[in-house]
C-alpha cells in the first residue's frame, strides 16, 4: 500500500517520492542479485531436476486468508489496544521471520558444511533479532531493516510459487489492494499506525516545510494552534518565522514492505521456474514505471493509493511487450490487455474520488 499521510493542502515534494523510488529500486536490485549470486543457473537446473508436487492457484488464495486473518487481527489490536509492546512484538515477528530466510540463504552458501547448519540457523536467527534491537535504540534503521524484511519475504515468496501461481498471486493482491484502499479504507489505518509508530513494516521519507496561513484551510491553522506549541521549537530563526505567520507542514512519503516485496516474488520466481534473466528484468523493470506512475498521480490527484494494482499493471504491459520479442503473440495481447484494464480501472477510481472532492481533474 502507497501511503502519503498529508492533507490535500499540503505540498508533496519529488525529492521524497525520488527517495523512494530510490530505496525501491535498490530492494529490487540487491533482491535479484542476491538470488543470482547464491543460486546461479547450475543450482537452479538441478532443482529443477528434483520432483517437486505440483502447484494449484488455489495456494495464493490460501495466502491471501492468512493476510486477510492476519490483518483483522491488527486491526483489532490498534482498536482496543493502544500500548506498545504489542505493536513491538508483531513488529518483531514479521520482520524477524521475513528477514530470517535472506540470512539463511546467504549464511548457507557462506558455510556450506553440512557442520555448521545449526550455526547458520541460529546466526540467521540472531542477526535479524539483533537488527530490531538495534532499530529500537536507532529509530531511523526503519527504513533499512524494513528493506532487509522486504528482500528476504520477496526471495522466499519467489522460491515457494511456481511462476503462474505468483503471477495469479499478485493479481489477488492487487484487487485485495484495491479494496482496502478505495473502498475498505482499512489499510489506511494501518499505515497511519504504522508510521505512527515507526513500525519496520513500510518504508518513509519525513520533511517539514513552512507555509504561510493564507494558504492552509481556517480549520487546519485552528488544528495547528490547538496542537503545536512554539516554545518546542529551538531554531530561533524558524521560530521567528512562526511568530510571524508560518505554519510548520510535516509531509510523509511512505510505501509498504508488501510493495516491495510482491514485484521481487514475481521477478525471482521467472528466473528461478522459467529460468529467464530476461523476463526478471523486465518485470522489475515495469514494477519501477509502475511505481513512477502512482508517484505521478499522487501529485496530481493528492489521494490515498494503493501501490500493487499500478505495479501489477505495468507489469503485465512490460511483460506483454517482451513476450512479442519471444513470438508468443496471444500471451503478448493478453497481458497487454489485463495491464491497461487494471490501469484504467485505478484511474477511473481515482478521477472519481477527485472529482466526489469538488476538484476538477482537468
Amino acid at each position: 500500500m502507497l501511503w502519503f499521510g498529508v492533507y490535500l493542502e499540503r505540498k508533496i515534494e519529488y525529492r521524497q517520492l525520488v527517495y523512494i523510488l530510490a530505496l525501491f529500486m535498490l530492494v529490487q536490485l540487491f533482491g535479484m542479485l542476491v538470488v543470482y549470486y547464491f543460486m546461479p543457473p547450475s543450482v537452479v537446473y538441478q532443482m529443477e531436476s528434483q520432483p517437486v508436487q505440483p502447484q494449484s492457484p488455489m495456494q495464493a488464495i490460501y495466502f491471501l486468508l492468512y493476510i486477510v486473518a492476519g490483518t483483522a487481527i491488527l486491526l483489532l489490536f490498534f482498536k482496543f489496544y493502544h500500548g506498545a509492546v504489542i505493536y513491538s512484538l508483531i513488529e518483531g515477528i514479521v520482520v524477524v521471520s521475513a528477514s530470517f530466510y535472506l540470512f539463511l540463504i546467504i549464511l548457507s552458501s557462506i558455510f556450506p558444511q553440512q557442520s555448521a547448519t545449526y550455526f547458520v540457523i541460529a546466526a540467521s536467527l540472531v542477526i535479524p533479532v539483533l537488527l530490531m534491537l538495534a532499530k529500537y535504540k536507532r529509530p531511523q534503521l526503519r527504513n533499512t531493516v524494513a528493506m532487509i524484511a522486504s528482500i528476504g519475504a520477496g526471495i522466499v515468496l519467489g522460491l515457494v510459487f511456481s511462476f503462474f501461481v505468483a503471477f495469479i498471486f499478485m493479481a489477488i493482491i492487487a484487487a485485495y489492494d484495491y479494496i482496502s484502499v478505495f473502498i475498505t479504507r482499512h489499510m489506511l489505518a494501518l499505515g497511519k499506525q504504522a508510521v505512527e509508530r515507526n513500525m519496520a513494516l513500510l518504508i518513509g521519507a519525513s520533511d517539514v516545510e513552512l507555509v504561510p496561513e493564507s494558504y492552509l484551510s481556517s480549520a487546519a491553522v485552528k488544528d495547528f494552534k490547538k496542537h503545536f506549541k512554539v516554545s518546542s521549537v529551538h531554531n530561533k530563526e524558524v521560530k521567528s518565522l512562526i511568530k510571524k505567520g508560518a505554519v510548520p507542514i510535516p509531509m510523509q512519503a511512505a510505501l509498504g514492505t508488501g510493495d516491495l516485496a510482491i514485484p521481487l516474488m514475481l521477478a525471482v520466481s521467472a528466473y528461478i521456474n522459467l529460468h529467464s534473466y530476461f523476463i526478471s528484468s523486465v518485470i522489475v523493470f515495469g514494477a519501477v514505471i509502475g511505481l513512477v506512475f502512482t508517484m505521478y498521480m499522487l501529485k496530481t490527484y493528492k489521494i490515498a493509493l494503493p501501490a500493487i494494482p499500478p505495479l501489477f499493471s505495468f507489469i503485465c504491459i512490460a511483460m506483454g511487450v517482451a513476450f512479442v520479442a519471444i513470438g508468443l503473440l496471444a500471451l503478448s495481447l493478453a497481458l497487454f490487455l489485463t495491464g491497461i484494464g487494471v490501469v484504467g480501472v485505478v484511474l477511473a477510481t481515482v478521477r472519481r474520488i477527485y472529482r466526489g472532492k469538488g476538484r476538477s481533474v482537468f
